[in-house]
């Protein structure tokens, strides 16, 4: 008996000196050879090669302030906050000292005028909060969230010929909620598109600010495109990337090179050969061009005066530039259905008026549907007089993606006709609305045929020019409506937020979203775009089946975890009496 003892101890001891060499080792090698390995299916702890290796080479130090926190978050938005944790705790394990976060209640405060200062800090910086019913039995109170971060970039080094210490501190605003306006602010599709994005969300503002010399964006002057006051919050926006100018371009040749990405803006006026030569050989050597193009002269200043309006092509004179690059701009007018609406005064008394909505088919509103880096979890666009593109060619090297499209009931109207508020009131006819699905904006990629390649060159100014072929690849994206960039203007001249509808009092951030994203294309890495298509599963809560079995799971959760430990003892009971009663 003393001898199976003996060997038992014996066994015992060599187990647990086994076990802890292999500790040992496993700890030893994990100094030396770092790993994380992630299970789930669609690599939802992951990052991606790119913002790992970017991460690791970090040239200065981020620091991420989150202000979504506290004890008062409702469910949805705790899963957020967490989500956002997770994944900070993965950009520090691989930016190490350079990365920092922190996680801020920006409500918090009991003193009112610091709360108040925080709350203006991240007004200023853009970044505003929802609110969110609480029910319970007695009452609803509303919880003001702020599901927003700041990002802020430090890089110190010297400058001068006495290389004097220089510190650059930039920082910017993200609004980390990306809401589908046809849900509550908290529903859980709203946070699981929220968490998809967050990746790049947080590397594209880190990859931006940390450009020592920002990118030139030029908006092109001199045909009568839109003015500054109607391109301020776009332009703006864009500043916290990019170094915007605007300028002429008079035909000088070459004048574009040093940017890296040009907007055309809404022109009304005629492009001169001589322009459109700059703008072909710019193309030629890889500039990319975002067109915002009214193909029509419809508008709506033209009917405040008079009951009715003519609507004719707009003469521009870049049907055959456009045409070479694989893209035709029709000369027509969408209408849909899933639309804006428009005050018109209807009656009153005095000089009173009484003002009236009406649904207004010429302001489509759009939800892109299109999985692209450009479009994807997009906010509704509107539109306004938007036409059709067509894309045309055969040319191979040219790759062609539609970005936004009208809705299933619209239709388009060829110009000329005439426009008025004639049927305004009518019920309109989902039969009459049977060309859906128009393209509204279209992404082209590639090796471009300039539109003189059949002509030896060009005399400009009294100075010969030679034409260029396409040498390296560049992009363009077309988009049939330059009002989507245009914000209206306030009676005191001052200007409202791109996308503000003053109707409908509604901000149709979209607009916004999708230029920001369209211009970080044509200029951005093309791997960090890629995050953006990066996917992950849904894995909803079945809200009505949760309530329906919530009994029956409960009991399952409790009941269950002691039933297993029960059988566990009693067979781990009988092994050992049989095993040591021999």
């Amino acid at each position: 008996m003393e001898n199976v003892k003996d060997k038992n101890r014996q066994r015992s001891l060599k187990t647990l000196i086994t076990t802890v060499a292999v500790i040992v080792i496993v700890n030893i090698i994990s100094n030396f050879a770092f790993t994380r390995i992630d299970m789930t299916a669609d690599r939802h702890f992951s990052l991606t090669d790119f913002t790992r290796e970017y991460l690791s080479d970090l040239k200065g130090s981020v620091m991420v302030r989150v202000y979504l926190d506290g004890d008062e978050l409702p469910v949805s938005f705790g899963r957020m906050r967490d989500e956002i944790r997770s994944k900070l705790e993965e950009f520090k394990i691989y930016g190490g000292d350079k990365f920092g976060y922190t996680f801020i209640n920006p409500t918090q405060n009991d003193n009112k005028d610091a709360r108040y200062g925080i709350y203006k800090q991240l007004f200023d910086l853009g970044l505003r909060p929802v609110e969110i019913d609480s029910h319970n039995e007695e009452q609803t109170t509303k919880t003001m969230i702020f599901p927003c971060a700041v990002v802020c970039y430090t890089l110190e080094g010297k400058t001068g010929a006495d290389n004097h210490d220089t510190t650059l501190v930039r920082e910017i605003g993200l609004n980390l909620l990306k809401a589908d306006p046809r849900l509550e602010a908290g529903d859980e599709q709203n946070i699981f598109n929220s968490i998809e994005t967050l990746e790049y969300e947080i590397i594209n503002a880190i990859y931006r600010l940390s450009q020592i010399e920002k990118p030139l964006v030029a908006f092109i002057d001199g045909h009568g495109e839109a003015t500054d006051e109607q391109l301020v919050d776009i332009s703006t926006a864009l500043s916290d990337y990019y170094d915007v100018r605007r300028g002429r371009i008079d035909g000088r040749v070459g004048v574009l090179d040093m940017f890296s990405a040009v907007i055309i803006a809404k022109p009304t006026m005629p492009f001169s050969e001589d322009d459109k030569f700059v703008i072909d050989q710019y193309i030629m050597q890889g500039g990319n061009v975002l067109w915002l193009i009214d193909a029509t002269s419809a508008s709506m200043d033209s009917l405040m005066t008079r009951q009715v309006s003519a609507v004719l092509p707009a003469e521009l004179n870049l049907e055959d530039m456009l045409f070479t690059y694989g893209a035709r701009l029709n000369a027509n007018v969408i209408r849909d259905l899933q639309c804006s609406s428009i005050g018109l005064a209807v009656g009153g008394t005095g000089t009173q008026p009484q003002i009236k909505l009406f649904p207004w088919d010429y302001y489509p509103v759009i939800l892109p549907h299109v999985k692209n880096p450009i479009t994807k979890h997009l906010n509704y666009l509107l539109c306004q007089f938007a036409g059709t593109i067509d894309t045309v060619g055969t040319n191979v090297p040219i790759e062609k993606t539609v970005l936004l499209q009208s809705g299933k009931y619209s239709k388009a109207i060829n110009a000329p006709f005439s426009l008025s508020f004639e049927s305004i009131s009518q019920r309109p006819d989902p039969n009459d609305y049977n060309r859906p699905y128009n393209n509204i904006a279209v992404l082209l990629e590639g090796n471009f045929e300039s539109l003189y390649k059949d002509r030896r060159g060009r005399n400009i100014g009294g100075r010969y020019y030679d034409t260029k072929t396409s040498t390296k690849p560049s992009k363009q994206i077309v988009v049939s409506d330059g009002d989507v960039a245009i914000n209206d203007i306030s009676p005191k001249g001052e200007p409202y937020p791109l996308g503000f509808d003053r109707n409908t009092q509604n901000t149709f951030k979209g607009n916004k979203e999708f230029l920001m994203n369209a211009v970080n294309y044509l200029t951005g890495n093309g791997d960090l775009l890629t995050i953006r298509l990066k996917e992950m599963k849904v894995r909803i809560l079945d809200k009505q089946r949760a309530q329906q079995e919530r009994g029956f799971w409960a009991v399952v959760n409790v009941a269950v975890p002691l039933l297993v430990i029960a059988l566990a003892g009693m067979a781990i009971y009988f092994i050992r009496k049989h095993k040591y009663t021999k």
